[in-house]
């Protein structure tokens, strides 16, 4: 065997201290790769294993409540409205409501994500099962449609025709539906991604088609009142589609879910915020960055580093959260609304998937420490560590209370992104430079496995309660590389 070469460092910490698809190094999954100047390259989720923390204490409850779910329960109203017979009972909350069916989504990624951070195979086989169930349900139906959505062939009927009503959260009677699209297309992606199922693309594939078809003869003015109704993160996955295939009909289609109210008001610099939903308008933004990456776009990259500023300067709370009520207030005007409603904690999933994005081009310490003071502050608040049960708001008003959601009769939005959040913290901790340089940017106990360097680093701490953190470094063979370590803020 060859000897190991092993360096240890000790530094001291003063002061307190996801499934974007973030470029990662020599990618040959994606078909299309970053047209921009990538300077930093996450590190596949696989090759990061968290050590005893907080953080491995949240991800061990959050498996443990993936596992009590039945995924025949979230897939009940999917083989349904197939027509096939449902093999078990759907869900309470959300999914005996408008919103049927995001759950799912939010669930394939969560067990694709804690796959890929840990190799438990129980989660693979559920990604498996979850995808063969939904391939049957999109081959019945025969139109590359896969959904649960109360009347939801009604509604898509009137879409494609260009009757659009939308007051917001509604569109042609129907609660949000494309968001709900978003999620499915999202958790199939993830089941490819981090799962290798060649299977599940082919079913975004085929779900990415239908969207198309549906809003095909859609003129201009049509769409920006479909848009006017959330949508998700539907110009995100359609813009993955375009890197996974490499067919620019998907990129083009991306485009086409483009909110220019909003969207061309921050490529001007304008604060458009005040008074909108928060969680809205995150994921236009993530889809901006996500195609600046692909085709340099310079409007996408205006919209994203604007929005990044604008959000985390002027409308966020101490703790990196934003939102009261789940709307953007007037900027620097939050000290009013601290409430039992502050913090809507979907809205912080997606502002660290846009910061990691953010990073990856411009790897500046000031992304890192606002992503750490929302994960800490936020995140890992969000979740009651012994149940696994998630919060919708984590309240600011003195005196507040959390309030936990119920295993079986909630399935928010916050409960479907809190799947997720608990399963990939690796996934921000080191960030491989352009240059072969090692950024550290969260301290957070965890082995990072280098396999392109045939490195591991260790990392021991127990921030925030010691100020102390360990980096120990065992090669098979010398390496020579810069070591980027955050100083925190």
């Amino acid at each position: 065997m060859n000897k190991s070469f092993i360096t240890s460092l000790l530094f001291c910490c003063t002061g307190a201290f996801g499934q974007s698809y973030v470029p990662e190094w020599k990618d040959v999954t994606m078909k299309v790769q970053p047209q921009a100047n990538i300077h930093a390259y996450a590190f596949p989720l696989e090759e990061v294993r968290l050590l005893e923390s907080p953080f491995y204490t949240a991800m061990q409850a959050e498996a443990q409540y993936l596992l009590k779910i039945g995924p025949d329960r979230l897939l009940a109203d999917f083989r349904a409205h197939a027509g096939l017979a449902p093999k078990g009972e759907k869900y309470g909350g959300w999914e005996s409501s408008g919103l049927a069916g995001h759950t799912l989504g939010h669930y394939l990624s969560a067990c694709a994500l804690q796959y890929a951070a840990t190799g438990d195979v129980a989660f693979l086989q559920r990604v498996n099962y979850i995808v063969d169930e939904l391939e049957a349900c999109q081959h019945a139906r025969k139109t590359g449609y896969i959904g649960a959505i109360p009347n939801e062939d009604s509604v898509w009927a009137q879409v494609a025709a260009g009757n659009i009503r939308t007051r917001g959260f509604d569109l042609n009677g129907a609660w949000a539906p494309w968001y709900t699209v978003h999620k499915i297309m999202a958790g199939l992606l993830d089941a490819k991604r981090y799962c290798n199922n060649a299977k599940a693309l082919t079913l975004a594939i085929k779900l990415a088609d239908w969207t198309g078809n549906t809003i095909k003869d859609l003129n201009d003015d049509q769409l920006q009142r479909m848009l006017f109704c959330e949508y998700g993160g539907m110009s995100e996955t359609l813009v993955n589609t375009y890197a996974y295939t490499g067919h620019s009909k998907y990129l083009e289609l991306s485009r086409r879910f483009y909110d220019k109210r909003i969207l061309d008001s921050l490529a001007a610099g304008i604060d458009i915020l005040p008074g909108k939903h928060a969680n809205t308008q995150i994921p236009k933004v993530i889809a901006a960055i996500r195609r600046h990456e692909l085709t340099l776009d310079a409007r996408d990259a205006r919209i994203a580093t604007f929005f990044w500023q604008t959000v985390t300067q002027h409308h966020s709370y101490a703790t990196g959260g934003n939102s009261n009520y789940e709307y953007f207030g007037p900027a620097d005007q939050l000290n009013e609304t601290l409430t039992d409603n502050t913090t809507e904690t979907c809205n912080t999933y997606n502002m660290l998937k846009l910061t990691r994005h953010l990073f990856a081009l411009q790897p500046e310490a000031r992304y890192m420490d606002y992503y750490e003071k929302a994960l800490y502050n936020h995140i890992l608040a969000s979740q009651d560590h012994e149940s696994g049960m998630v919060c919708y708001f984590v309240p600011l008003r003195m005196g507040g209370t959390k309030a936990y959601s119920d295993p079986w009769h909630s399935f928010t939005c916050c409960v479907g992104s809190g799947m997720e959040n608990h399963v990939k913290y690796g996934e921000s901790i080191y960030f491989r430079g352009r240059d072969g340089s090692l950024y550290v940017n969260l301290f957070i106990p965890s082995v990072l496995h280098w396999k392109e360097k045939g490195l591991q680093i260790r990392q021991e701490s127990a921030l925030p309660a010691a100020g102390t953190i360990r980096l120990t470094v065992t090669a098979k063979r010398p390496e020579t590389f810069a070591l980027r370590i955050r100083h925190p803020r």
